[in-house]
């Protein structure tokens, strides 16, 4: 009953993985999408910006990240890390299963 409790587990924490993954890879696809549509509406519009010039007096006028990247960044850095430990856990745990059988 522990083991077939264990395997669910594992494969829940497989299939989250992958669900969190997919899921990103399609936030980033829509986001995407929608850049390049801008663009193309306003293609001729746009006019390129000047080129600033990286010295040291100019580092304080640059714009600085926005702080939900960081949280956001730390998130997807913590559930890949989650992911694999489940991956290799499940591994782990197979193996056992197998070698439990000889």
């Amino acid at each position: 009953m522990l083991t077939v409790i264990a395997c669910v587990a594992s494969c829940l924490l497989v299939l989250g993985f992958y669900g969190y993954v997919f899921l990103q890879l399609y936030r980033e696809h829509r986001r995407y999408t929608a850049l390049e549509n801008r663009l193309r509406e306003h293609l001729y519009e746009m006019e390129p910006k000047p080129q600033i010039k990286m010295g040291p007096s100019n580092r304080a006028g640059l714009p600085k990240a926005p702080k939900h990247i960081r949280k956001e960044t730390l998130i997807q850095v913590g559930v890949a890390i989650g992911g694999l430990l489940g991956i290799f856990a499940e591994i782990g745990f197979l193996n056992g299963l197998i070698n439990s059988f000889h």
